[in-house]
């Protein structure tokens, strides 16, 4: 179908060079790898998982394992806001 009297448009396609993106998990170490000299590792623990927020601020989540009614799962049994350096490993945590 040719529409009349409509102006040409003309886009610039962005590239992925003009949108830098973060590289993920381009830390030697991570809040997961010190938490546990700070706080005691929940029963049936499963994993964590750490997360930059921004700056040095990072969210901690500590996921356990629960069955219920004969159906395992998996929960955040607890999370934290801290304050770490990802060059001396040092970590506080905040809330």
């Amino acid at each position: 179908m040719i529409y009349k009297n409509v102006p040409e448009i003309h886009c610039k396609i962005n590239t992925v060079e003009e949108f830098p993106m973060k590289k993920t998990n381009s830390y030697s170490i991570t809040p997961c790898d010190v938490i546990f000299k700070h706080v005691e590792k929940p029963k049936d623990y499963l994993m964590c998982k750490s997360m930059n927020v921004y700056d040095d601020r990072w969210r901690v989540n500590l996921y356990s394992k629960r069955t219920v009614d004969g159906i395992e799962g998996n929960y955040i049994s607890k999370s934290f806001f801290t304050s770490f350096n990802t060059n001396s490993g040092e970590l506080k945590i905040i809330a």
